[in-house]
């Protein structure tokens, strides 16, 4: 089956990565979403029988838009998609699971569940005992890799434990290594995504013109703000420096 899907060279690298756990975004308009559902789709072809959980904090959010996009170009013929079990089924058996964790007791409708690949879109949305939690349900008994893929803009209920757990330690796009998993983060930003910036040159401006915290998070992707921190005007590359030994 051919497969004609367009992809930029972020994209790419999200597709391509294997370490454990994967955080790829940073700014909007990067197009992290629909590299999600690309990876979910060729996951689900590459490797017959497995299953794959795509979540989002609501089922709302989850239905105007992963599950929309995705119905847009997966293939018909191989796929087939129930909107009364919100899941969908591969030809060679592989199933996507489209989930949500609207309050934290909801991580308890996956209890008993197994698959080889979780999915969050937008993770600063979720709480931190959500995403650990889920890592249980990750397992099976097969030779397929297991990962937890994410997605992400700085922000939201989940942004200080997202940012300690992906982005503090480690430089973008080096794989961080330890006795829990290898984690990656994958930067992001609209000026990396020409097929937007072709479609829609405005959105560039628009973002340009939003409130300051709100423009250095959504237009350059920085984590080294969120509300309620002292110092709003806080620059890693201008008040930070190098440790040195105190005299």
């Amino acid at each position: 089956m051919e497969l004609n899907l367009q992809v930029t060279q972020t994209q790419k690298a999200f597709l391509d990565a294997r370490a454990d756990e994967i955080l790829f975004g940073g700014a909007a308009g990067g197009g992290k979403s629909y590299a999600q559902l690309i990876d979910a789709l060729l996951y689900a072809l590459r490797c017959p029988g497995s299953k794959q959980l795509v979540l989002r904090r609501t089922y709302p959010d989850l239905e105007r838009s992963l599950i929309l996009e995705h119905l847009k170009f997966y293939p018909q013929g191989v796929y087939r998609y129930s909107g009364t079990a919100h899941r969908g089924a591969f030809a060679n058996g592989s199933t996507i699971e489209f989930g949500y964790c609207d309050h934290e007791r909801d991580v308890y409708r996956y209890q008993g569940a197994e698959y080889d690949t979780i999915r969050f879109d937008e993770l600063t949305h979720f709480t931190e005992s959500m995403y650990l939690y889920l890592h249980s349900r990750l397992r099976g008994a097969n030779r397929w890799p297991k990962q937890i893929k994410s997605t992400a803009n700085p922000g939201g209920v989940g942004h200080a434990w997202v940012k300690a757990r992906f982005i503090d330690g480690a430089p973008p796009g080096r794989v961080r290594p330890g006795p829990a998993g290898s984690r990656l983060f994958l930067p992001s930003r609209v000026q990396d995504n020409p097929f937007l910036m072709e479609k829609d040159p405005g959105y560039l401006r628009r973002l340009e013109n939003l409130p300051e915290n709100e423009r250095r998070a959504l237009l350059l992707g920085e984590w080294d703000l969120f509300e309620g921190q002292y110092f709003h005007e806080f620059r890693r590359g201008v008040h930070t420096c190098r440790p040195f030994r105190v005299p």
